[in-house]
């Protein structure tokens, strides 16, 4: 047997803490959402590159307005792509897929194999000359993009 007015007392603090464990969890979700959203402020501030790479050339420093303007300018070198001019006589010798060793000039030296991409099927008539494209693995960037190399093809 407990007194009326203890009993609308328990009564009165249980409904008090009901509505404290209410305001907790709203308060929860509510940092909850906050946290999105400054995640997403974040990333609309923020810039992330779809490939791996070094700055080349920067277009705008830290705080300028971008829009749709280029931020910088990067190079991929992992992997590199190789270009060749090879003469008319190696038209139809070489394929995609085929492997070729290439030859880095000094200071960086060596020797790296590399796999045809791209056979060009058009040949520039003036120089008797067509374009090949071969990609090479770099992923330690031993090899400086940019050097001229010399290039061994397998074919007799």
């Amino acid at each position: 047997m407990v007194p009326k007015n203890e009993q609308d007392e328990a009564a009165t603090e249980k409904i008090l803490a009901e509505l404290e464990v209410l305001r907790a969890e709203e308060g929860y979700k509510i940092a909850g959402l906050e946290l999105e959203r400054t995640k997403e402020v974040r990333d609309l501030r923020s810039i992330a590159s779809p490939i791996t790479g070094v700055v080349v050339d920067r277009f705008k420093s830290p705080g300028e307005f971008v829009e749709e303007q280029p931020v910088m300018k990067l190079a991929q070198i992992d992997p590199l792509h190789v270009e060749v001019i090879a003469p008319i006589s190696y038209l139809g010798k070489i394929r995609a897929g085929m492997k070729a060793t290439v030859f880095p000039e000094e200071p960086v030296g060596g020797r790296y194999k590399a796999e045809v991409k791209i056979v060009d099927s058009v040949v520039d008539a003036a120089s008797g000359t067509f374009g090949i494209r071969l990609e090479l693995p770099n992923p330690k960037h031993k090899v400086v993009a940019g050097l001229k190399c010399g290039i061994e093809f397998p074919i007799k």
